[in-house]
């Protein structure tokens, strides 16, 4: 297995992995920001990256069709970057930007996208563009039964259901029906979070000056953390290397 052969490694300084479940966040508005800094950074493998696990669909295959690709390890061949990773100060101050309204897709038996960050208090618009039925199955922090926020079958008449996301941490989502189906959703109470793209890229602007943790959380590493410090009109670089074991 691909995690008993490999652990994390971060250039230049330390990291920890704390788990594997959702966390949350705890902060505290702060004042107008005057002359932020920027952090920037990619979260990458630099030898040897997992392929994409190939799943096999029994359930409405001619939607799902026959097989999908996990998300889970989405990496970049070029720079070997990761993406869905979340990446947040932790115990900073400063005000979440304002809430809005955002979606999350049934499409083709995948959720779209696999993974967002989102400020607390906003609305998810839960869409199915499948036609089929689908279940929609939300839980805070792990999918374990007892952190069931609300599970709701979403059957091809009902193109929409909202959902009001008021509580800071990670929402897992999962649809019983085909199981294969994952989605990640961080509920922020500050500003300062980004999610990695298609090459493992991440950018959090105009951050106080000061030295601050930074957490990246992935659906199956878990939660890194690591240093930084932020100079006035600055970019500082945090980069999170995945180093097979030596």
């Amino acid at each position: 297995m691909f995690l008993s052969v490999f652990s994390l490694a971060l250039v230049a300084g330390v990291f920890l992995l704390r788990s594997r479940t959702g966390y949350t966040f705890e902060n505290k508005p702060g004042p107008a920001v005057v002359d932020g800094g920027t952090i920037t950074g990619t979260v990458r493998f630099p030898k040897e990256y997992p392929e994409r696990e190939k799943v096999l669909i029994s359930k409405d295959p001619q939607v799902c069709g026959a097989f999908q690709y996990s998300e889970q390890f989405v990496v970049n061949e070029d720079n070997h970057g990761l993406k869905n990773v979340v990446v947040t100060l932790v115990n900073v101050d400063g005000k979440a930007p304002e809430k809005g309204v955002f979606q999350l897709d049934q499409n083709k038996c995948r959720y779209v996208p696999h993974v967002q960050a989102v400020p607390v208090g906003s609305t998810l618009e839960i869409v199915n563009s499948d036609g089929i039925l689908h279940n929609v199955h939300a839980y805070f922090g792990s999918f374990d039964p007892k952190n069931t926020v609300f599970n709701k079958a979403q059957p091809k008449f009902l193109k929409r259901i909202k959902q009001v996301l008021d509580k800071p941490g990670i929402y897992y989502f999962k649809c019983d029906i085909h199981d294969h189906m994952r989605a990640y959703i961080a509920v922020m109470d500050q500003p300062y979070y980004a999610v990695s793209d298609e090459a493992g890229k991440f950018e959090i602007t105009n951050v106080p000056p000061g030295t601050y943790k930074v957490q990246a959380w992935h659906e199956v590493l878990g939660t890194l953390e690591k240093e930084v410090q932020v100079q006035a009109g600055k970019t500082a670089e945090v980069n999170f290397d995945i180093l097979p074991n030596e």
